[in-house]
């Protein structure tokens, strides 16, 4: 099947989306070649039992780029050749701290500052230009540092949340009477909470944010101008707004068993069980003790697993959209002893594939139950499909951050309540408001920010707050 042709839909409410397609075929390779013999999957794992307070390390596992400017082929930084040099004695799993810990005083990439010094703050060490710089007072207290610029905060959250600047009333309002530093952050904390209330916030700067995780494509959509109408991708953009809003529990996004429709007042509104095409336009045909949230999603299925009869694509988007880690980049690699199987004869046990296969597998299995583009229903759950598609299937277990699940629905549970959750919400919401992800002189005032999050409900509004209150948002880098 050849990919729908690039369209800019005339007829599209989001404005200046362009839709594409990413076949299956050509993420899996992608995804193939991304993988090398020579990288150590078990490294990040050991930097981060090494160094657990560097921000490398926060809701997060290390990068491979950490060490490597390369993995297929495979070649290493400065940092990464600095290990080299230093030797790894034995196992490499047992021999790594030792080495980690010797080319801690050097400074590998003649930035001026040390390895171990980098490693505490968040930048490379084996990465000339990404250096510690002088950095501002960072707001983990959730006090507003000094100097923070709060008509320059006020102004940002009205382009961002509200969708226009504010007026010269507005801003006469907001400064009106030589208020202090407290009662200017009320004002702010006011305005914020008007415009994260608005139909602009949920329908226009959320729908943004959750482009690159729907991916639209509008030639197969409900709306297509050609009449292949896979699935209707509305509600998946309707159940992010949902999740995001209103103080509801983000973690929602990947739990729930609900859709959403706009009601008849223009709220957005739940709907339970399972509904035909005919109903609301596409229709969710999944049964309910099936779903999880936005990972089972008709759209999800149809533009993320299509024809494969084991889904790895599928898995990667979830992992990556929902989780930030992205096996291309070998990111997130949990190695599953065993793993690959390569139950499906695709090859990926060869030593140039299997390292990034033995995390991507066993994060696929449960979704060949889930059909892509079929016959009989996309979208719906058949307990017989994988052994129909793959003659020797045989059950392997499904494992997320090195833990066992049972299904896709216990896979998202799991993943809802991991810290990787909770930092990529926060990294999609900051680089929202800042255009940019956070910088090392961030760390700790994001990294209060969205370890807050269970303390304040997984709300991704009060998450905002936090974010609104840190040193950038005011104008400090």
């Amino acid at each position: 099947m050849q990919p729908p042709p690039l369209i800019e839909p005339p007829f599209a409410r989001r404005a200046g989306l362009r839709a594409f397609a990413v076949s299956s075929a050509a993420a899996f390779a992608a995804l193939f070649f991304a993988c090398s013999a020579d990288a150590r999957p078990v490294a990040p794992s050991v930097f981060c039992a090494t160094f657990p307070e560097s921000p490398a390390c926060a809701g997060r596992l290390a990068e491979c780029s950490l060490c490597h400017s390369s993995t297929q082929p495979v070649s290493w930084n400065d940092y990464g050749n600095a290990l080299l040099e230093e030797g790894i004695s034995g196992d490499f799993a047992t021999g790594l701290p030792a080495a980690l810990e010797a080319v801690a005083s050097l400074d590998s990439d003649g930035d001026g500052a040390t390895n171990g010094d980098e490693i505490a703050v968040g930048t490379r060490p084996g990465t000339a230009d990404d250096r510690v710089c002088p950095t501002p007072e960072a707001a983990s207290s959730g006090e507003v540092p000094e100097g923070y610029d709060f008509a320059q905060a006020r102004r940002r959250v009205g382009v961002l949340y509200c969708g226009q600047s504010p007026s010269f009333e507005d801003m006469k309002a907001f400064s009106e009477g030589s208020p202090d530093s407290a009662a200017l952050h009320e004002r702010l904390h006011s305005a914020l909470d008007e415009c994260l209330a608005t139909t602009y916030f949920r329908d226009e700067a959320l729908h943004r944010i959750a482009d690159p995780m729907i991916r639209p494509v509008a030639a197969v959509g409900w709306q297509s101008p050609f009449g292949i109408k896979l699935a209707d991708y509305d509600f998946d953009y309707r159940l992010w707004s949902y999740a995001l809003t209103g103080d509801r529990d983000v973690r929602e996004l990947l739990t729930a068993d609900y859709h959403i429709v706009v009601g008849d007042t223009g709220e957005l509104e739940k709907i339970t069980g399972k509904f035909a095409a005919k109903v609301s336009r596409g229709g969710q045909p999944l049964a309910p003790e099936r779903r999880a949230g936005m990972i089972t999603t008709q759209w999800f299925f149809v533009i993320n697993t299509m024809f494969s009869a084991l889904p790895r694509t599928t898995a990667a988007q979830a992992y990556r959209a929902y989780l930030g880690q992205d096996m291309a980049l070998q990111q997130g690699i949990f190695p599953v002893p065993g793993e690959p199987t390569d139950v499906d004869h695709k090859g990926v046990a060869a030593d140039a594939c299997s390292q990034c296969h033995s995390t991507l597998d066993p994060l696929a299995y449960g979704f060949a139950y889930y059909k892509g583009i079929e016959g009989g229903g996309s979208g719906t759950y058949d307990a017989n499909r994988p052994k129909s598609l793959i003659p020797d299937w045989n059950d392997n277990p499904m494992v997320l951050l090195g833990q066992p699940v049972s299904d896709v629905v216990e896979w998202a549970k799991l993943a809802s309540e991991s810290d990787l959750f909770r930092r990529h919400i926060a990294t999609l919401l900051f680089t929202h408001a800042l255009g940019r992800a956070p910088a090392p002189y961030d760390e700790a005032g994001f990294d209060a920010a969205w370890e807050a999050m269970p303390e304040d409900g997984h709300s991704a509004r009060r998450l905002i707050h936090r974010l609104v209150d840190l040193p950038a948002f005011g104008g400090l880098q």
